[in-house]
């Protein structure tokens, strides 16, 4: 275990040393570049982001969202790449954000790798970001005096593919997933900043007519428009700790399969990726995954606990858990969509499931998704009734059932996914 937290420390810092030499080979290009032009902008600008950056919005997993992106697009429009890198590292430097069990933070209490790589990125991004729009404004000579739509649009492009790949390379590090598996959930937010990138536009204009006057007027809307998606990821946690509560109530009712939600859901993710599904559709399969056993709390623990082979009568009543966990769901607005999924995740290719005998095209790719994880955790974890099966011998019943129990069009990805996450989780647990 401590030679696994070594590799990945040294992964980490030998990431944020290169990037802030990249940073420092940056900075001194602009400087040398370019000249701060408008101090009154600079300073004001720079106060203004310390702000927006305080009121950072905390992300479930690791990072954060700040609508100061809005200050840095503005300044790279108003004026030249050296003032809005120096405003965009004023933010993230004089930023005091709260965290939950921390207090307010800043550079004096946070770790000194995140505060390096913060300040590296932040001059990287905007910087190169600034001298993008610059050059392309010269050659296409086009627009407002103080905004290029065709060199705005080009900087914002760069920009966010800059910042979306420094952050999911740390994340990746981080959190040991993949680089294209984090860039792809970033690739998410690219709306979110976008909406936030024509506010910047709003504020340029502003300044431009009206000067410091205009700036202030604007950012009210900012951080109201900070306030609003704080609300909505405040609803996604809701959202999330229900399912959590959901999951601890099916463990407390049947602790023989405890873990197995949560391991259904990553192999329900693995495959959905391996399909290239998107990402809306996924997190749908993740959480329908992680509650479609939910009925069985309406299943008597005697039948769901015995070890023996189960009566006729007993396992027609063992069958009603996907229909009463579908009848939970759907009284819940916000997890309604699901539903659906965990009805029929016990229906088969050959229409011989339960509990509406679809069949094939009839059920939706989500379902067949969700049906083959579950099976092939169930095969691969001890049931009271039997020990697991290896996962050779897991992956052969996947694939002997082919065309009848599971959908023939993803099982040959379906089987590559499993494999993976299967010898990913085992190496997890082990370590």
């Amino acid at each position: 275990m401590n030679i696994k937290l070594q590799k990945k420390n040294l992964q980490l810092y030998t990431y944020v040393f290169i990037l802030s030499l990249l940073a420092i080979v940056v900075l001194a290009f602009l400087i040398k570049s370019y000249q701060i032009t408008d101090i009154t902008l600079l300073i004001v600008f720079s106060i203004l982001s310390a702000i927006a950056e305080t009121f950072l919005i905390p992300l479930p997993v690791f990072g954060a969202i700040s609508v100061s992106f809005a200050l840095t697009f503005s300044s790279i429009l108003l004026t030249d790449p050296l003032t809005a890198a120096i405003i965009t590292v004023s933010g993230v430097f004089f930023r005091c954000p709260y965290v939950d069990g921390r207090g307010r933070v800043n550079i004096l209490n946070s770790q000194i790798y995140k505060t390096i790589f913060n300040i590296s990125q932040s001059i990287i991004n905007a910087g190169i970001a600034g001298v993008i729009y610059v050059y392309t404004d010269k050659v296409f000579n086009f627009g407002f005096d103080f905004y290029n739509p065709i060199a705005g649009l080009l900087t914002l492009i760069v920009y966010l593919l800059l910042n979306s790949c420094f952050m999911a390379k740390l994340m990746s590090i981080i959190l040991a997933e993949s680089f294209a598996n984090v860039w792809r959930n970033y690739l998410l937010g690219f709306i979110n900043i976008a909406l936030v990138s024509l506010l910047g536009i709003v504020i340029a204009f502003s300044y431009n007519s009206y000067s410091l006057g205009g700036i202030l007027l604007f950012f009210i809307p900012l951080l109201l428009a900070r306030y609003t998606f704080k609300l909505y990821l405040d609803m996604r946690k809701n959202y999330f700790d229900t399912i959590n509560m959901l999951i601890r109530t099916i463990e407390a009712n049947d602790p023989y399969t405890s873990g197995h939600s949560m391991r259904v859901s990553n192999y329900a993710e693995s495959i959905a990726r391996k399909l290239n599904l998107p990402q809306n559709k996924i997190d749908i399969l993740k959480s329908a995954a992680l509650l479609h056993d939910i009925g069985k709390i309406g299943i008597d623990k005697k039948i769901l606990n015995k070890t023996g082979k189960l009566e006729d009568y007993e396992f027609e009543i063992i069958k009603k858990h996907s229909e009463i966990g579908a009848t939970i769901i759907s009284d819940l607005s916000y997890m309604a969509n699901i539903s659906d999924i965990i009805k029929h995740h016990h229906e088969r290719n050959d229409g011989k499931g339960y509990p509406d005998g679809l069949s094939y095209n009839n059920i939706p790719l989500e379902t067949s998704i969700l049906t083959i994880a579950d099976s092939f955790d169930a095969m691969t974890s001890d049931r009271p009734y039997r020990y697991a099966l290896s996962l050779d011998d897991a992956l052969e019943q996947i694939m002997s059932n082919s065309g009848t129990q599971f959908n023939p069009d993803i099982t040959d990805n379906a089987i590559i996914a499993l494999k993976e996450t299967y010898l990913k989780l085992s190496q997890l647990n082990s370590g």
